[in-house]
């Protein structure tokens, strides 16, 4: 109980205190498609510590991630297995238009 309760802190200390409509260019992903470089043990799959946990590219900053997963119960009543890979960028990266910017991003 305790890791996932951290990973929420840890998530919720990263966000803004005060959230605004976005009025810069997006940043950019990472070149090649969407990719989601997982870092973690390989035995359990993932690809070892020393990955690039951002998405973003040209991203300066700091990154925090959590892998959850649980039980779940649809409105149906019918039982299943989530996984969910949730992550939260702040920093400086240089956007569509080429200007550097600073915000902070987060996707489940």
């Amino acid at each position: 109980m305790r890791r996932p309760l951290a990973a929420l802190l840890l998530l919720a200390a990263a966000l803004p205190l005060r959230v605004r409509a976005q009025d810069a260019s997006e940043p950019l992903p990472i070149p090649g498609g969407f990719h989601f470089f997982a870092p973690g043990p390989p035995r359990l799959g993932y690809r070892g510590l020393n990955v690039e946990a951002s998405t973003i590219t040209n991203f300066s900053g700091d990154v925090a991630l959590a892998y959850l997963v649980g039980r779940a119960r649809s409105a149906a009543g019918e039982s299943f297995v989530l996984g969910a890979d949730m992550r939260v960028f702040r920093g400086e990266y240089v956007a569509a238009d080429g200007v550097t910017r600073r915000g902070a991003f987060g996707f489940v």
